[in-house]
């Protein structure tokens, strides 16, 4: 963890992903095709300053569906490794009562950079290397958001498999100096980074369910919970969508849709 101390006022960016980076299963066996490859790594990432009211929302929020009848009884919540909000495995119920409380929650914004699996990219611009990949999805994720040197930024990423902090911090240090390039005088940004467990960080619930709703719209076509959240999402980028480069950020102003973006391949891109 790069620890500087420092009385700034603070900005908490929570990371976390959907699908994953992998294209070849044990043995080398190209996964592109099958039934069961991921065509798409999301990374998406919430940004908060306030992060005391946030955090106790968030718990509040599970300590309530821990005590109420109406849900303490469902399987998700009774789970005996212990329960926290998680799209995939939460119930129908437990899903719609967070995405009713998160579109009416403020402080928050939300970034999320969709990375469509073509395996001539992954081969020759991340050398066939999964956290190349990954890092570089990051990496745009955090381009043009570290642009405040009178603030301390504190860098969370959900912890998985491959993921370190080292890593995390070299594709902070390649954002930094990206965006350095473009200005016309260098800022000197200071962070914390370190990766950390989803079940102890609620803030990450709320990354978690921005991605499940963003892939479950994109994948299956079931746009309702998109439909819900659209005006959280504060910029969308479909960074391999080759047919639309120009036009592949989404804003507020400009919202993603199907509609606008380039046909979604669900056994990937060779």
């Amino acid at each position: 963890m790069d620890r500087i101390t420092t009385k700034k006022p603070q900005k908490y960016f929570f990371i976390d992903e959907s699908g994953d980076a992998a294209f070849y299963a044990n043995g080398k066996r190209l996964l592109v095709g099958e039934k069961d490859f991921k065509p798409l790594l999301l990374m998406g990432m919430i940004e908060i300053e306030d992060k005391q009211s946030i955090h106790k929302f968030l718990i509040s929020f599970q300590e309530e569906i821990k005590k109420d009848p109406l849900y303490n009884s469902l399987k998700c919540v009774k789970d005996p490794d212990g329960w926290y909000l998680h799209a995939k495995n939460d119930q129908i119920e437990i899903r719609t009562k967070f995405v009713e409380e998160l579109r009416k929650l403020n402080g928050f914004r939300t970034f999320v950079v969709i990375g469509r699996k073509r395996l001539d990219l992954f081969q020759s611009k991340h050398n066939s290397n999964e956290s190349e990949f990954y890092f570089d999805m990051i990496f745009h994720l955090l381009k043009d958001r570290l642009n405040d040197e009178n603030v301390h930024y504190q860098i969370f990423l959900a912890n998985r498999k491959g993921n370190d902090a080292l890593k995390l911090k070299e594709a902070i240090n390649k954002a930094i100096q990206r965006d350095n390039q473009k200005r016309k005088t260098k800022l000197t940004i200071q962070f914390d980074c370190r990766t950390i467990p989803s079940s102890t960080t609620p803030e990450l619930s709320i990354v978690d369910y921005m991605l499940w709703s963003l892939q479950r719209y994109i994948l299956l076509k079931e746009a309702r919970y998109y439909m819900a959240l659209r005006e959280k999402y504060n910029l969308i980028i479909d960074l391999y969508d080759y047919n639309n480069y120009g036009s592949n950020y989404y804003s507020r102003s400009n919202p993603f849709d199907l509609e606008k973006a380039s046909e979604f391949e669900s056994g990937g891109y060779v």
